[in-house]
């Protein structure tokens, strides 16, 4: 079945054969695209269909990674310009994990096409195990065009000026398999998320727990049979994507009691308190990892058609951390061999880091506290921006169930309220589904997180309520307008 492009993220899907022992013949493709001009200080969140795919159709990509770069194809350094995410979809092929998908606003559902390749600002790339690839060729049976492909990313501005010379590159090592005694084998990219079906799936963690504890969001996914086209397969590579405050991510066979715990676990790496993450503002979300391991086996993970695989994101409980992510996408090979649950799992694993610079000595195995600061535009200041430590205005006293009126004016109307401990505010968005807002905890005692939100497809506005149970002053801020919109609630005893 063929779809149209859509508000979405990605996965990969193929046929079976045997891992091949000879090299195959290699071409290395460039692909990019030109962004749209991105506003001084804008966060844009964007599907953009039509996305250049390499012109052979006889081949499996092996590897492939993407960057955002200027119209020289130099690297845009993130003081300049952040690629928060992206994800590829073949909008020819079906995901795994999704029949559909939410679009930004939560409103707007599509059909769940494969999401087969993302990286996040850890700049994650997939290497398959030698005699497995990505299959090229075209999947709907009759129409001889090749798959289309799309991609979903989210870019921020970190400068007061327009953006308006940058392109996603994105490089791929094609096999073509001529000539090999068996042909390449075609993988199937699995979506795992804790937050799942969605093109904006974060969730956040409330934080307030002991030191050194951990908040644990798990998920199970169900291998469909009809969609792996076999009675089970072989994960035989995978890697996660996380935010700040994440330990690790964890994959499973929960149907497998002598599994010695999970069989893979992604570990994110941090830069040190001097690297360039936390020297950015605005910043949206504490600042992600440098990497991310990954791990290749060309023996596999054997996981049976109807069995589910386990996903736990894993983070930090003592603090909260808002909007944060936890994502792994891991490549099955299907293969009938694989009849019934808990066979044996590989020998073979191998774990490495295939991000930028994985060796960095100064990189760190902890994530390290950050306090995100609340960032006004200041025209006067050199770099456009301004840190301060409350909104401007007076603090005015509200009743419990106040409602704040939020409007396609791109600033909150009560910018300073003080609370009693257990009241709540409610905020009524009024604006368009075209301009998105949220309210997300900056810093303060607990998470606080909000959804995209907007008036509904009746015209109705949304509310998001929040009950404020602990004191203590809360600094806020949207997301997507990180510079414009900012409130302190105050929560008296």
């Amino acid at each position: 079945m063929r779809y149209a492009p859509l508000a979405i993220i990605a996965a990969l899907a193929c046929a079976v054969a045997l891992p091949s022992q000879a090299s195959a013949d290699v071409e290395i493709v460039t692909e990019k695209f030109k962004l749209d001009p991105v506003g001084g200080f804008d966060v844009v969140q964007k599907v953009r269909g039509g996305a250049p795919r390499p012109s052979t159709s006889a081949g499996h990509i092996v590897e492939i990674e993407a960057d955002i770069v200027d119209g020289e194809g130099k690297p845009i350094p993130i003081d300049r310009l952040m690629l928060h995410h992206i994800v590829f979809l073949n909008i020819g092929r079906v995901d795994q994990s999704c029949n559909t998908i939410t679009g930004f606003d939560g409103l707007q559902a599509a059909p769940g096409v494969e999401r087969f390749f993302a990286a996040g600002e850890e700049r994650a790339k997939v290497k398959l195990p030698e005699g497995y690839g990505y299959d090229l060729s075209d999947q709907t049976p009759g129409d001889g065009f090749p798959d289309s492909w799309a991609v979903l990313y989210m870019v921020m501005n970190h400068r007061s000026g327009p953006e308006t010379d940058a392109y996603i590159e994105y490089t791929m090592k094609i096999e073509d398999g001529v000539g090999l005694d068996e042909p390449i084998q075609s993988v199937i990219p699995w979506w795992l998320d804790a937050a799942n079906c969605g093109a904006d799936p974060i969730y956040n963690v409330k934080g307030g727990g002991a030191e050194d504890s951990e908040s644990v969001r798990s998920r199970d996914f169900y291998l469909n049979p009809d969609r792996l086209g076999a009675t089970g397969g072989r994960i035989v590579a995978g890697g996660g994507h996380v935010h700040g405050g994440a330990y690790r991510l964890d994959i499973s066979r929960p149907a497998c009691p002598n599994d010695d715990g999970p069989f893979f676990s992604s570990v994110p790496k941090w830069g040190g308190p001097d690297h360039d993450f936390y020297k950015v503002r605005p910043i949206l979300h504490e600042p992600g990892p440098v990497n991310m391991s990954a791990f290749r086996s060309a023996t596999g993970f054997p996981v049976q058609a109807g069995q589910s695989l386990r996903l736990d994101s894993v983070y930090d409980d003592s603090q909260p951390h808002t909007r944060v992510m936890g994502i792994s996408v891991v490549y099955i090979a299907p293969d009938n061999n694989v009849d019934e649950p808990c066979q044996a799992l590989p020998l073979d694993n191998e774990v490495e880091t295939l991000g930028p610079d994985p060796d960095d000595p100064s990189y760190r195995e902890e994530p390290i506290p950050f306090t995100i600061p609340l960032v006004g535009e200041d025209p006067t200041s050199e770099t456009g921006y301004t840190e301060m430590k409350n909104p401007p205005g007076d603090l005015k006293q509200v009743k419990d169930g106040t409602k704040i009126k939020v409007t396609n004016v791109n600033s909150l109307p009560k910018p300073n309220l003080k609370i009693h401990q257990g009241d709540s505010l409610k905020w009524k968005f009024r604006n368009s589904r075209s301009n998105l807002h949220n309210i997300t905890l900056a810093n303060g005692p607990q998470a606080i997180g909000s959804p995209n939100l907007s008036l509904d497809q009746a015209g109705s506005p949304r509310v998001f309520e929040k009950r404020f149970r602990k004191p203590g002053q809360y600094r806020l801020f949207c997301a997507l307008h990180p510079t414009l919109m900012h409130e302190r609630v105050v929560v008296k005893k």
